[in-house]
């Protein structure tokens, strides 16, 4: 039995370790990665069961480099596993027969994104503190900005070769490559660049694990459209830098709770301050779409984006808790994301959200000074809902539902006025429960940064 596992273990390996990444990229981006060869699709699905028993049941028998290796290569494979439902059916199938939560394999929002790439290159999935993700999130925003605005440029001269499917006007991918430029220049001094990105992708996974590959993988890996039309690349862009922003902006959060639990006013003002000027980046992240996306675009490639909602952006839904707590009309939806589901546990007594912690600051010139830096963010996040209910309202027909199966636009109105100031700075009273949710026996409670995300 042991020589038989052996073997098993080293056929895998080998299989893994001589897979071209850079022949995946390159097909995936030339013929749209819902055109996969199906029969590659099956493979990396089933190689990705493969690599969950190996890192599960032989670690001992890999070097250090090796499971270094195979954890990455989950990430890769994970994706067209989920993408790849049994059969080839598709969503709608698989709920029609009653399948279960194996056989749907979870929403479509980390996978269609890649989301899970940029969680690597962020530190979320190794439990970082909050500085080295902040610094972290801005690193990975000015790369994504810099190698998309590259990528602009060379579409208007003419050489750049991939999702060149419905281009917009000249006029708006000027605006495009300017409003990158600006996002670029925000990042300025917050943290060191990385190495700029590879031309092309490279082929072997240790190219991407090197200290210097995480721009490679945000460029290459984390890009992979489903399609080739031009502006499907721009709502991936937009995701990822998004979910960065995000990131940030919660790290940063979540230590200026900690602070204000431990009377530390200054700490926690700082902290607050850096998650504002986070918050500001995010909001002219999403701008670039709305300002230069045409809606037809969106509607060419919408279909193919499956159920992928930003109802399943984890650290969106988390941020707003430690904000403001769980809002009592988010549940349904929340506990139908069933990766996500498990953030509706904040329901309970013992959790505090910012919003309730800021009731008991001093009094007192260090108090008043967290409570400015707090209604700073609250703005910048005001802001923000703002733009992404408006980009809502542009891009879905009053009708339309959302990817994720709420009701779009609607939906979004009825959360995008929370918020923990009233117009006069006056904090706001906390949600009203209506009872806690009845979750799911699988669910167990995970930190906020866990590998999981």
């Amino acid at each position: 039995m042991r020589t038989t596992t052996t073997a098993t273990t080293t056929t895998t390996l080998r299989a893994v370790l001589d897979f071209d990444l850079a022949d995946y990229v390159r097909h995936a981006r030339a013929e749209g990665r819902d055109h996969l060869d199906p029969e590659l699709r099956a493979w990396m699905a089933e190689a990705y069961e493969d690599i969950v028993v190996l890192l599960a049941l032989d670690r001992d028998r890999l070097t250090r480099q090796e499971r270094a290796v195979l954890r990455f290569a989950e990430l890769v494979f994970q994706a067209e596993w989920k993408l790849a439902l049994p059969g080839g059916e598709s969503p709608q199938e698989v709920a029609a027969r009653g399948g279960g939560p194996l056989d749907r394999r979870g929403k479509r929002y980390q996978p269609y994104g890649n989301v899970r790439f940029l969680n690597h290159v962020l530190g979320t999935r190794a439990h970082a503190p909050d500085g080295a993700v902040e610094r972290a999130c801005w690193q990975a925003i000015r790369a994504t900005a810099a190698g998309w605005r590259a990528y602009e440029q060379r579409t208007v001269e003419g050489t750049e070769k991939w999702a060149q499917d419905a281009l917009p006007s000249a006029a708006q991918l000027a605006e495009r490559i300017a409003r990158l430029g600006s996002l670029v220049s925000l990042t300025a001094g917050r943290a060191p660049a990385l190495r700029p990105a590879s031309a092309e992708p490279p082929r072997h996974w240790q190219d991407y694990l090197l200290p210097h590959g995480r721009a490679d993988i945000l460029e290459h890996l984390a890009v992979l459209p489903q399609t080739t039309q031009h502006d499907e690349v721009t709502f991936i862009r937009v995701i990822h830098l998004v979910e960065a922003t995000t990131w940030g902006v919660l790290a940063r959060v979540m230590s200026a709770a900690e602070w204000l639990r431990a009377g530390q006013w200054e700490y926690a003002t700082e902290c607050l301050e850096r998650a504002a000027t986070m918050a500001a980046a995010q909001t002219e992240a999403l701008l670039v779409m709305r300002r230069t996306m045409p809606v037809e675009h969106f509607h060419g490639f919408r279909e193919a984006t499956g159920d992928a909602s930003a109802v399943q952006a984890f650290p969106t839904q988390l941020l707003h808790i430690h904000l403001l707590g769980v809002h009592p009309e988010k549940v349904e939806a929340l506990g139908e994301a069933t990766e996500n589901s498990y953030v509706l546990m904040h329901q309970n007594p013992d959790f505090e959200p910012l919003r309730d912690l800021l009731r008991w600051v001093p009094d007192e010139e260090s108090g008043q000074r967290v409570l400015d830096a707090a209604y700073r963010l609250d703005q910048e996040l005001f802001a923000w809902r703002k733009v992404h209910y408006g980009v809502a309202l542009r891009y879905l027909s009053p009708e339309a539902t959302g990817s994720g199966g709420t009701s779009g636009a609607p939906y979004l109105r009825g959360f995008y006025q929370d918020r923990l100031f009233d117009a006069d700075r006056t904090l706001l009273p906390q949600h009203r429960t209506v009872g806690t949710a009845v979750l799911d026996p699988w669910i167990r409670a995970r930190s906020a940064l866990s590998p999981f995300n």
